[in-house]
């Protein structure tokens, strides 16, 4: 090591230990006043009334009062706020001790010869006078040159004017828990932990140059303004999501006065991976946003009394049903664009026809049949959209209703219910009536109290109304498959609706029918999607079908849409063939960027999955080494438990914290776990699992997606278990989840798709039976 890069780094060493002792003292000093401030708010508390003087005998006495309460709050409010801002800046301060930074430049500004180095950080930290910056926002202006520029010619814009000058330097640092644990020099900003720890362990000329070709895909998707869809294709491990919500953070910042967090949607694939990246935002100073699983978002707009499959669900009865190839027709068909187009055609008839509406009841007594609502939707000009003619219908239904309510009045029932009133309710009642008239009777009494009782009584089916419950959008999804077909292909949907009228006669909803039944409730009684949304960020994308892209662009037609994802991990590969993530960026409104590179997995681990990768999107592995994959052979009569517990034994000797058996379905997840139950303590990972703890999981594959282990086991990776093409992206997404060590097991004979690896790129044992 040279003498001067020997001197940063002592300097930057003392520097980071100057800092964090800069912090304690300043959160010793904050913890010392907020304990203060508690105190007098507590004591404050205790004597509010006693410091104010109550005098209501004259109207100038009781004005004299009211200020003097008035003044007392102001001054309570006035303490509370000052604790509030104390604790917000404890919290500040003490995620500053985790990190106080992350990068250098050193920035010299054309009017001036001296040379600033500014260090930034998630927060600013300045000295005690508030003339000099220790730490620097990321948000703040001088700060986007750390983002924006390598070494070289720079410049930032201030709200006061537009500041040049040359960047002589652009070092990062990698400081867990206030421990430097990497510095390095670089030309692009680095936003992945692990790419950040691998550089500043080796800071080769070739490293750097690897990594910059990495960097500048990434930062061009941080920065993207583009096209109204970007859709990024990233091998495993390409440091796409960590880009995604590095870009979310950027977009919030750079267009704050047009875009707030609660007008980002990001859709996640589960919800572990929901909890797996739900601090990234926040870390990085922002509001979390909106963030939810796909099946979650559509759940919230269908009736509570449908049963709705989860995709989890559904993978896992594709996976172990006889008739698996006709199921998988019928839901590729069910999440086409041409069943979406039939929808419409469906509903056009629908809206020259007749809807199915529901009886309007009150007390068990019609009040508005359903002829009668049918008879006025048939008034309604035809051309008209038949969301607006619900609409029309609704605010009809809302005036009957009033003039209904006002004959109910002088109903016996209601004077049943009066007898049934406590005093409360005619004292209220007494107060309401000579409020109202300077000499009230029993008579104006007896009005308001009956008024309210019908009110009551009629608030939850005005609520129904407002909801358009009067409207049976499932019969009519029911008729769609039951009395009505396209005319072109009868026989056809015929075959495609035994699948789903079983289920919707007992009041299930198949997850291949989830959207397909918002869409078709929304285009009768209106989209109830959250309107201000602007930008949308969807992860795992290649699993998305074309009907549930097309609606969520169906109801989001303003909204701007970052898509993620992996074509080799379309584990629903048999509906999304037509996938946005699978298209060329031929228009105008789409921009694809590639991201080949991949860095989670060892460079051994990477060589092996790439011969069996699904698609020929180019994938090239990070120079970071490690074992090769092992392929272990058990005997057709192993004892499977004895080899099992030995290889996990073994991951855990060498130190792996995380592992992970991943299995093709969650049946055969809990048939190993049983197997496993009383020698080991094992979670399960189930789709409703919301965090996973260190140590040893069982996961099926589809659960898998988005999160990485230290070590993955693969206990069946034997033919009849992965052959078929579907089986291939299975296969893959389960072994890329490695980042440091891959096993995989079979008994008799291997999955074809190992067959295809060359032998020399992975290690391969036989564990004989013991007797």
């Amino acid at each position: 090591m040279s003498s001067s890069k020997n001197s940063d780094q002592v300097f930057e060493y003392q520097r980071l230990k100057r800092i964090l002792q800069i912090i304690e003292e300043r959160e010793n000093v904050i913890k010392q006043q907020s304990s203060k401030i508690k105190e007098e708010v507590v004591e404050f508390r205790k004597n509010f009334w006693d410091d104010i003087t109550i005098n209501l005998e004259e109207l100038d006495d009781v004005i004299e009062t009211q200020e003097s309460i008035k003044q007392q709050s102001n001054v309570l409010a006035q303490k509370e706020r000052h604790y509030g801002k104390n604790y917000q800046q404890i919290k500040q301060l003490q995620r500053l001790k985790n990190q106080p930074y992350f990068g250098r430049v050193d920035f010299k500004e054309e009017a001036d010869n001296e040379e600033n180095q500014i260090y930034i950080g998630t927060s600013s930290l300045m000295d005690e006078e508030g003339l000099d910056f220790y730490i620097y926002d990321w948000r703040a202006p001088i700060s986007s040159i750390y983002y924006d520029y390598a070494p070289g010619p720079v410049q930032y814009e201030t709200d006061e004017e537009l500041v040049k000058g040359e960047m002589t330097l652009k070092r990062q640092f990698v400081i867990r828990q206030g421990k430097m644990k990497g510095i390095f020099d670089t030309a692009v900003t680095i936003v992945d932990e692990l790419l950040q720890e691998s550089l500043s362990q080796s800071a080769n000329a070739s490293m750097k140059s690897i990594v910059a070709t990495i960097q500048q895909e990434q930062n061009r998707i941080i920065r993207h303004q583009g096209s109204k869809i970007l859709v990024v294709q990233g091998a495993a491990g390409s440091g796409k999501t960590a880009a995604a919500l590095q870009r979310i953070a950027y977009l919030l910042y750079h267009h704050r006065s047009s875009l707030q967090a609660n007008q980002v949607l990001l859709l996640s694939p589960n919800d572990i991976f929901t909890s797996y990246i739900s601090n990234v935002l926040p870390e990085l100073g922002e509001e979390p946003v909106n963030q939810q699983t796909f099946y979650d978002f559509l759940v919230k707009g269908i009736e509570s009394n449908l049963i709705v499959e989860t995709p989890f669900e559904q993978m896992e009865q594709l996976l172990i049903r006889e008739d698996k190839q006709q199921k998988e027709n019928t839901v590729k068909y069910f999440t086409s664009i041409q069943f979406m187009k039939d929808i419409q055609s469906y509903l056009s008839f629908l809206n020259y026809n007749d809807l199915q509406f529901r009886h309007i009841r009150f007390r068990n007594e019609l009040l508005i049949s359903n002829e009668e609502i049918n008879a006025y939707f048939h008034e309604l000009p035809k051309a008209m959209r038949l969301s607006n003619k619900i609409e029309k219908i609704q605010l009809w239904l809302l005036q009957k209703i009033k003039v209904l309510q006002e004959k109910e009045i002088a109903a016996n029932w209601v004077q049943d219910q009066m007898e049934l009133l406590k005093k409360e309710d005619y004292m209220k009642a007494y107060h309401e009536a000579e409020a109202e008239e300077e000499e009230s009777s029993i008579q104006d009494e007896e009005l308001i109290l009956r008024k309210r009782i019908v009110r009551k009584a009629f608030a939850p089916l005005i609520q129904n109304i407002k909801l358009n419950r009067f409207v049976h959008t499932l019969r009519m999804y029911r008729e769609l498959f039951n009395q009505w077909a396209p005319v072109d292909r009868k026989s056809e949907w015929k075959t495609y609706s035994k699948y789903v009228l079983n289920d919707l006669h007992q009041n299930k909803l198949p997850w291949e029918h989830a959207v397909a039944y918002r869409f078709f409730k929304g285009e009768i009684i209106g989209h109830d999607a959250d309107q201000p949304t602007r930008l949308i960020v969807i992860d795992e994308a290649q699993d998305y079908t074309p009907f549930q892209f097309a609606y969520l662009q169906h109801v989001y037609p303003y909204g701007r849409m970052t898509l993620l994802g992996d074509i080799n991990q379309s584990i629903y590969s048999y509906t999304t063939t037509d996938n946005p993530i699978q298209e060329k960026a031929d228009s105008k409104d789409i921009e694809r960027i590639v991201l080949t590179k991949s860095y989670r997995s060892t460079k051994p681990i990477t060589d092996f999955t790439t011969f069996f990768a699904p698609s020929n999107e180019g994938i090239s592995a990070f120079d970071r080494q490690g074992p090769l994959p092992t392929v272990i052979q058990l005997p057709a009569q192993s004892n499977y438990k004895n080899a099992l517990w030995e290889i996990i034994e073994g991951k855990k000797k060498e130190g792996h914290e995380t592992i992970a058996v991943i299995c093709k379905s969650m049946r055969e997840c809990e048939k190993y776990k049983e197997l496993l139950e009383d020698d080991e303590e094992i979670n399960l990972i189930r789709s409703n699992t919301k965090t996973y703890q260190k140590g040893v999981v069982f996961v099926p594959v589809y659960l898998a997606k988005g999160i990485e282990f230290d070590a993955v086991i693969v206990p069946d990776a034997s033919e009849h278990n992965y052959n078929t093409e579907n089986e291939r992206y299975l296969l893959y997404t389960a072994c890329t989840r490695a980042m440091h060590d891959l096993t995989l097991v079979f008994m008799d004979k291997p999955s074809p798709f190992i067959k295809e690896i060359p032998k020399e790129k992975y290690s391969f044992r036989t564990i004989l039976e013991r007797n």
